[in-house]
């Protein structure tokens, strides 16, 4: 009987500790759950009895005695093991991405950045971390990392917002006009094809797409957008190159020539006087 006495004497350990040894003779001997577990029974006498914080959770104290104690991963981090024992067993979601809510176990709660904007930090922890890409440039994936995941627009295209997320955004330059860069953010980067020359297309991109006015025609406007532009050299003048950009490219017929005609392409186009006359002049028609 004195035994059943000494027996009850024997006072449980409390919740967050455990004995794995008999005769313990003070608390002190229980053992604490360590950090990332707890136990919320009393008497516990197996390490094993302490319960690992759940996935997306941690403790960073030993000795906790309910769930409660268990702390959410701060939004931008997720935690997909169970019994985290510290805030930086919180894996920051990669760069790229984000998430806004606490608690995450899996990288997948982690959010791509939506097509056209970035983030290059990890651990990103809301929508608008996420950077637009500049004007001039686009991207057309969900989940990029980096500034330099946007694409320039194609030469012969600009965009002139930022946040682009299609190829389709980047916009023409106008007909007469040709950019021969990319990555272009303002219609003023287009140029315009020079005197003498123009271009029916849009989204040009080389010089080289300005076509110059047909031999026997000239243009002084610069951005033409199309062959009427060109003017037919004047009656008694002839060009033989294309491309000419002013009056004075026209050459003069030699003098006892002319030509009746205008547009006229090359020099047998002027007629010489007939027998018994002349023309001391140049330019005649």
């Amino acid at each position: 009987a004195a035994s059943d006495v000494y027996k009850r004497q024997c006072v449980d350990c409390e919740a967050g500790r455990y004995a794995i040894d008999t005769g313990s003779a003070t608390l002190e001997d229980c053992i604490e759950c360590a950090a990332g577990r707890y136990v919320a029974a009393t008497g516990s006498d197996a390490a094993e009895d302490c319960i690992g914080c759940a996935v997306g959770r941690y403790i960073d104290v030993p000795g906790s005695d309910e769930a409660e104690d268990c702390i959410d991963c701060v939004a931008g981090r997720y935690l997909d093991v169970e019994g985290g024992s510290a805030a930086s067993d919180c894996i920051g979601c990669a760069a790229g991405r984000y998430s806004e809510t606490s608690g995450n176990d899996a990288a997948d709660d982690c959010i791509g950045c939506v097509a056209g904007k970035y983030v290059e930090a990890e651990g990103s922890n809301e929508a608008s971390d996420c950077i637009d890409c500049v004007a001039g440039r686009y991207v057309d994936v969900a989940g990029s990392a980096a500034l330099s995941e946007c694409k320039d627009c194609a030469a012969g295209k600009y965009v002139a917002v930022v946040g682009s997320s299609a190829a389709s955004d980047c916009i023409d330059c106008a007909a007469g006009r040709y950019i021969d860069v990319g990555g272009s953010d303002s219609d003023t980067d287009c140029i315009d094809c020079v005197a003498g020359k123009y271009v029916e297309d849009t989204g040009s991109a080389l010089e080289s797409d300005c076509i110059g006015c047909a031999a026997g025609k000239y243009s002084t406007t610069i951005g033409s957008v199309s062959a009427v532009s060109c003017i037919d050299c004047e009656a008694g003048r002839y060009a033989i190159d294309t491309g000419s950009a002013t009056l004075e490219d026209c050459i003069e017929c030699a003098v006892g020539r002319y030509v009746v005609a205008t547009g006229s392409d090359e020099a047998e186009d002027c007629i010489g006087c007939a027998v018994g006359r002349y023309i001391d002049v140049l330019g005649s028609d």
